[in-house]
Parts: C-alpha cells; sequence; structure tokens
C-alpha cells in the first residue's frame, strides 16, 4: 500500500497497492471491544478479507476448535459507471489518500477515478465504528461526477462469508425494503448463538429507483441512478448487529452450575427480538444522520483519550503516533463491557489463532488497563474467573489437585482450545504437533500473578473474597501436585514444559516456569496467614470448602521450599531449563541482521538442539520480578539471552526494552522500543493476519514502565525514569488505590499532581508535586 504516512493522531498512506491491501485492513481495523471490522476497502478487491467479528460469539465447526466466527459484511458495495465495475488499479486513478483518524476512529478513503470511457468521478468513502453505542457501524459513500453518467449501486448484507472456508451459519432468514430497511438473521451452527444484522441504507440523489437485490445468503438493495453533471451521489448506511449472546439477552447459568448453558434470543431486553431492535437502532442511526452518530462517538473516543493518551515530545512524529497507534487498538481489541470475555491475540481484527486469548493478556495487556481503567483489568480477570470450572477439570485430567487455566482460551465453558495440530513442516513437510496446550503451563501463574497485581493496585478486598484468592489458590495446588520429588538432588522438580521461548520444548525446570510457581505457592501460604492474623475464620472456611487448600498448607509449604529454583552457574548467567546452557550454539547473524526468517531453514524440533530463543524467557522473568537478582545478574543475562534470540515473536522486543531501560542502556532499549512500534508500523506485510495485540500493550508497557520508570516497591509506586535522548519530556495519567496523578517526566525530574479520587495516603517514590497541585 505504498509507505504508512505517520501524523500525531493519524495513519495515513498515499499510493494503493493491491499487494498491501491485508495489511491495510488490519492496521484501520475499527471497532469497539464489541465489534470488530477489518478495513476491507469498499469496492471488492480478488483476496481481501472482509471479516466482521462479535467478541465472545465463539462457535467451532466440524470438529474443529472453537472461533470467532466470521459475520456478514455490511460494508462491501459494489458501483458501476455506464456499465464499468469501480475496481482501482494502477493508472486509472489520482489523488489516492486513504486515513485512519486516530482520534475519533474515523476511516476514510478518497480518490479521482476515470472510466474506461474517460469519465471522472470524485470519490469519498468514509466509515466508524461506533464507541457510544457498541451495536451499530455506520457508512457514507460520495460520488461527484464530471459528466453525466448512469451509476448503479449495489449495497446490503453479503452471509457469503467463512472463517478460512468454514461455514460457521445457518442460511437464516431475510427482509428487505429497498431503500429502507434490509435484515438477515441466523444461527451459529454449533453454540446456537443467534445473531441478526441490519441495515438502514438513505440514498441522496436526484433521479434513481431502487430495487430488491437477492442471492443465496445475501440480501441488498440496488439502486439504478441517472446522475447529471457535477451532481452528488450520496449514501449513507446505518448498520447494527445484535446476539442472543449479549448480556441484555443472555439467559446462560452460571458455569459453576451443573447444568449446561441455555441461550435464547430474548427475555431481558426493551423487545422481544434482537432482529427488531436491530432494525430499530440501524432506523434510529439513519434518520440522525452520519455527522450526528460520528460526533457522538467521538465524544466517547474523547473521554477515553483523556484517560489514556500518551503525550511525547520529541521532533519525530513516530514515537507519539505509535504509542497512539497502540491506544486506540486497545480500545478497540479490549471487551470493557462484559466480564464473560477477553482479549484475542489479534484482538477483534483477523481470524489468526481463531481469536483465543493467551497469557498475553495478564503479562502484555493488562497493565495498561490496571494503571488507567483498573475496573476494566477487573473484568479482565473476572473472565479467568469464570473459566475456572473447567481449569479444575483440565488439572484433574492430568492427575493434577486445583486447577490449571487453558493455554488457550475462547468462551467461558470451551475448556482447552489449543489446536493439537499446525502447518506443515518445513522439513518433513506433516503438521507441526502443537504441545503449547499442554505444556505452556506458565499460564497458570501468569494469571496468579495478575491478580496480585490488581489488588496491590487497588485494595478491592470485596474481589479478593469473591474469586482473587481462590484462583491463586486453586492454582498453588496445582503446582504444588505437578511437582515431581528427585530422590538424588532432594528437590521437587516441574519437567515436560514450554517456557516463554517456544524454540525449546519438552524441557525440565524451566526458570520462568519454576519461579513462578515458586511465588505462586508461597503468594497463597501468605494470603492464608494473613487471613488467619486478621480473624477471618469464616473466609478460611468458605476457600476450605472450594478449593480444600486450608488443610493442605504444610503440604504446600514442603513443595515451595524444595522446588529446584535456578540459580546463577560461574558466569552469574541463569539457566533458561537444565539442559540450554550445554546446547550447541547457532550462527544467528543471518537472521538477526540479515532479515532471513529462522523457520524458513529450520523446524521448531532442530532450534531445540541449540540455544536459540524465539522469544524473552529468562529475560522475561528479570522483566517480570526485576527483585529477584541484583543489576549485575540481570546484566550478564540480559546481554546473554538477547544475544541469542532472534525475536520472532512479537511480544519479544518490548521486554527487552524495558529490561534495558531498567538496566540504563537507554539507546539499546530505544532502539527496541523501536523495534517493538515496528511491529506492525513498519510497512511491511507482518500484520496481514491481523494487528498483533500484545505488542500494543507492550509498547504502553515500554514507555510507562520502561522509559518512565513506573513501578511498585514494597507497595509503593516508584519512578526511576530513563527517558531516549530524542524525547523531550512525556506525560500521562495513572490510577494507584483509587487516585488518578498526572505525571510529567523530562530529563530533570518527575512531576504530578493529582486529578480526583480519594487518596489512601499513598504517593509516588521520587516525584515532586505540581505547583498547586
Amino acid at each position: 500500500m505504498g509507505k504508512i504516512e505517520l501524523g500525531e493522531w493519524s495513519v495515513s498512506v498515499s499510493r494503493w497497492d493491491r499487494s498491501w491491501q491485508p495489511q491495510m485492513e488490519s492496521l484501520f481495523c475499527q471497532g469497539n471491544g464489541y465489534l470488530g471490522v477489518r478495513c476491507a476497502v469498499d469496492e471488492p478487491v480478488p483476496g481481501q478479507k472482509r471479516d466482521t467479528f462479535i467478541a465472545g460469539t465463539y462457535d467451532s465447526c466440524f470438529g474443529e476448535v472453537s472461533e470467532l466466527p466470521n459475520l456478514p459484511d455490511v460494508m462491501g458495495k459494489e458501483i458501476t459507471i455506464d456499465g464499468e465495475l469501480l475496481q482501482l488499479s494502477g493508472r486509472n486513478h489520482e489523488d489516492y489518500c486513504a486515513v485512519l483518524h486516530l482520534d475519533n476512529g474515523l476511516a476514510e478513503r478518497h480518490f479521482t477515478y476515470r472510466t474506461e470511457q474517460g469519465k471522472q468521478v470524485k470519490v469519498k468513502m468514509e466509515r466508524f465504528v461506533s464507541l457510544k453505542n457498541r451495536h451499530l457501524l455506520m457508512q457514507r459513500l460520495s460520488l461527484i461526477l464530471e459528466e453525466p453518467a448512469k451509476l448503479e449501486i449495489r449495497t446490503g448484507i453479503n452471509g457469503q462469508v467463512s472463517n478460512s472456508g468454514a461455514q460457521h451459519f445457518t442460511e437464516g432468514t431475510r427482509h428487505c425494503v429497498p431503500g429502507e430497511r434490509e435484515e438477515l438473521s441466523f444461527q451459529a451452527w454449533d453454540s446456537g448463538v443467534r445473531f441478526a444484522a441490519a441495515c438502514a441504507p438513505r440514498l441522496t440523489a436526484g433521479s434513481y429507483r431502487a430495487s430488491i437485490d437477492m442471492d443465496r445468503r445475501r440480501i441488498g438493495t440496488l439502486y439504478h441512478i441517472s446522475a447529471e453533471k457535477g451532481e452528488e451521489i450520496v449514501l449513507e448506511n446505518a448498520a447494527a448487529f445484535y446476539t442472543s449472546r449479549d448480556a441484555e439477552y443472555w439467559d446462560g447459568e452460571s458455569p459453576f452450575a451443573d447444568s449446561p448453558f441455555k441461550e435464547t434470543a430474548c427475555g431481558k431486553h426493551k423487545s422481544l427480538s434482537i432482529v427488531d431492535d436491530a432494525n430499530a437502532l440501524a432506523a434510529e442511526a439513519a434518520k440522525a444522520g452520519f455527522d450526528h452518530s460520528l460526533k457522538e462517538s467521538g465524544e466517547a473516543w474523547q473521554r477515553y483519550w483523556d484517560l489514556h493518551d500518551i503525550r511525547i515530545d520529541s521532533d519525530e512524529v513516530f514515537d507519539s503516533c505509535a504509542a497512539r497507534f497502540a491506544l486506540y487498538h486497545l480500545r478497540i481489541m479490549t471487551p470493557v463491557h462484559d466480564e464473560r470475555m477477553n482479549i484475542g491475540a489479534k484482538g477483534l481484527s483477523g481470524e489468526a489463532y481463531k481469536c483465543h486469548t493467551f497469557w498475553d493478556t495478564e503479562m502484555f495487556l493488562f497493565s495498561s488497563w490496571l494503571y488507567t481503567e483498573p475496573e476494566v483489568a477487573r473484568r479482565l480477570l473476572r473472565y479467568r474467573y469464570l473459566t475456572l470450572p473447567k481449569a479444575k477439570e483440565k488439572a484433574a485430567q492430568y492427575g493434577c489437585e486445583g486447577a490449571l487455566f487453558p493455554w488457550e482460551s475462547a468462551w467461558i465453558t470451551d475448556g482447552e482450545v489449543t489446536p493439537s495440530e499446525g502447518a506443515p513442516d518445513v522439513v518433513t513437510g506433516k503438521p507441526i504437533p502443537i504441545y503449547t496446550g499442554t505444556q505452556e503451563i506458565h499460564v497458570n501463574a501468569d494469571i496468579a500473578y495478575a491478580v496480585h497485581r490488581y489488588f496491590e493496585a487497588t485494595d478491592d478486598t470485596a474481589f479478593m473474597e469473591e474469586c482473587g484468592y481462590e484462583m491463586i489458590l486453586e492454582t498453588a495446588l496445582y503446582w504444588a501436585s505437578r511437582a515431581e520429588w528427585n530422590e538424588e538432588k532432594k528437590q521437587y522438580e516441574i519437567h515436560g514444559v514450554i517456557g516463554p521461548d517456544e524454540y525449546s520444548e519438552h524441557v525440565s525446570n524451566n526458570a520462568y516456569t519454576n519461579y513462578m510457581a515458586s511465588w505462586n505457592i508461597n503468594e497463597a501460604l501468605r494470603i492464608l496467614e494473613r487471613l488467619r492474623q486478621a480473624d477471618k475464620t469464616d473466609l478460611l472456611e468458605a476457600l476450605e470448602e472450594k478449593t480444600g487448600a486450608v488443610s493442605r498448607e504444610v503440604w504446600m509449604k514442603d513443595r515451595a521450599e524444595k522446588l529446584a529454583l535456578p540459580k546463577p552457574d560461574g558466569r552469574g548467567i541463569i539457566p533458561q531449563d537444565e539442559a540450554f546452557l550445554n546446547l550447541p550454539e547457532l550462527d544467528l547473524t543471518p537472521f538477526k541482521k540479515g532479515g532471513r526468517k529462522i523457520l524458513e531453514s529450520f523446524n521448531v524440533e532442530q532450534l531445540c538442539g541449540y540455544q536459540v530463543l524465539k522469544q524473552a524467557d529468562v529475560v522475561m522473568l528479570l522483566s517480570s520480578m526485576p527483585d529477584l537478582f541484583p543489576e549485575d545478574i540481570i546484566l550478564k543475562n540480559y546481554q546473554y539471552y538477547e544475544a541469542r534470540c532472534v525475536h520472532d515473536s512479537s511480544l519479544s522486543f518490548n521486554v527487552h526494552s524495558m529490561t534495558a531501560a531498567r538496566l540504563g542502556m537507554t539507546e539499546e532499549s530505544f532502539r527496541l522500543f523501536r523495534k517493538a512500534a515496528g511491529v506492525d508500523l513498519n510497512g511491511g506485510l507482518s500484520s496481514a493476519e491481523g494487528i498483533h495485540a500484545a505488542a500494543m500493550g507492550g509498547i504502553w508497557q515500554c514507555i510507562v514502565l520502561g522509559f518512565a520508570g513506573l513501578s511498585v516497591k514494597d507497595g509503593r509506586l516508584a519512578m526511576e525514569p530513563h527517558l531516549p535522548e530524542s524525547w523531550r519530556s512525556v506525560s500521562f495519567s495513572f490510577v494507584w488505590k483509587g487516585e488518578r496523578f498526572e505525571v510529567t517526566v523530562d530529563h530533570e525530574e518527575v512531576r504530578y499532581g493529582k486529578t480526583g479520587g480519594c487518596s489512601k495516603g499513598l504517593r509516588p517514590v521520587g516525584v515532586t508535586d505540581e505547583p498547586g497541585a
């Protein structure tokens, strides 16, 4: 799509390139956390992915693991001018520009199109997904002809969609009043979730007629227009989606109940039908008009930016835009409205990873909400709690106590949804076996650690008593039962795992896994001791009834005291696992500097035999728990493992950047921050299948936790900045224990002022008050 052009509040391109269209669809994705739409252009383009998703509506197909189904498309248009289909090529248009406005979520394109007969048409296409009403998306098309022409515009609801060939829906029912109302209602085959899509098109033109345009799984309007010279033809389209899984309608029972879920299409909302409500919203929005709804959505965006914006004072616009690009995508991928849903690895921007939730949420995305809108962080953790019954089932399946959370998670009752096989192996040609669902068990401690961090930052005792304590205790029980006794070494060990580095499979005593497991068990023991000292007898009895952990305290303590924790060797290097430091080296120059992909030369099984990392592992441990080891050990391990890391995961650059910043390696940290920010903004094709969600959270972490140096030490906030040389300052707000602070960090000092909330007597360490604050 040509070179990406960045502004303080915009991302744009000024040249059409069809080969870059998949990247644009992801970068310009629009949404609100409930609804996500890839920004495929209005007109048909070969190979485009016209994906529309609604959070939480997972469905399985033909025995495959569940995925978010791709919904009918309401944005596509076919435009013909004197019988010629409008379709861009290299020579039939000029003045092309496509812009995503980060401040209000509006995407627009404009260009002058030239037909084969030489007629010129000025084209402008605009669209947005409402942040005010999560069910609504709107679109506007404007055509101005320089001479008379016969136009046809085909619009409507196209259900001829699939997930890479998998069709999740019944054909459904269709209704249409041409030029006024279009509707399609349908149902998912396996889950039974019902959907309703409605459109209310409104055409402004001098002379036209409208007729029904219908095909299998498609309903719409075909406009026949006689356009005069200079006449502006405007088509506005208001579209609405509703589902039976929306909280307003859903009457599913608790996942903790013995009986299965039941879902119906109505029961708790203003009408008896999701179809009626979809039609009503579309009609209401069409009457109000595109500009009115855009203004309302823009006001909702402004409220978001008031809390989340990061202001970087620098001569280079890239860093400011990267920060706001990340914050924009963090908002549109997060289901802030519903605790039954979480964030997918690609947000709602593409089908990759089937929109499943990974550890990305707790370790890369969570902080950006915890310190800005902690109530959203609470909902993300509540989602994990709603999956706890299935986590307990998974632990029992492997002969363990407690709970083992899924590596890949979808709907709250789906349980583990990691596929068993992946793409063909580059060496053998056979499907690659996927072991993460059974071996990447560190997700258990990652979730428990997020619960701890939430309570640390909020003092939300109600949450802990409702579910937080239970989650930490259940995960601790799993670790204690998962550890195996080594009689020769007189220690408990954890075998057959994958740590964060997914180029090391089937390993024993992975440092990250074991240290996190140790923390998890010890935190459970600390909780029991605190509750006992606080004389919380009733609560302890309730937790014992739910988990059995209170009576297993001595047993857990024995495991915690004797669990193998890899120590630095004579060089100060912490072994990533028992075997890693004994493996041969591999020259990584072609992959770290030459741009080659290592998986094009080796398969994962081969890489497991070398000192090669996909992403941060020991460095991930040191980033997550920086007080475990002294700074000289952290530095030695950073240097050792970064040299052996090919950063094949979008999760890697930001972890190394944060660690480098804390070590005072500002130039190195900034270089890696630019790499992290460039994962999606680098103009390449890496984002064709969707935005890298965790990288968006990682950008926030680099800036706030890395460069600004925000951290928690002994229960108090600390700020130890290491700003890049090219930044004069960075400003942002954060929340700590119910109190919001506005912070400005420059090369001389840290200034903050309070903006409201109830003070808990806690102040950041190492900062000064703004005058008059």
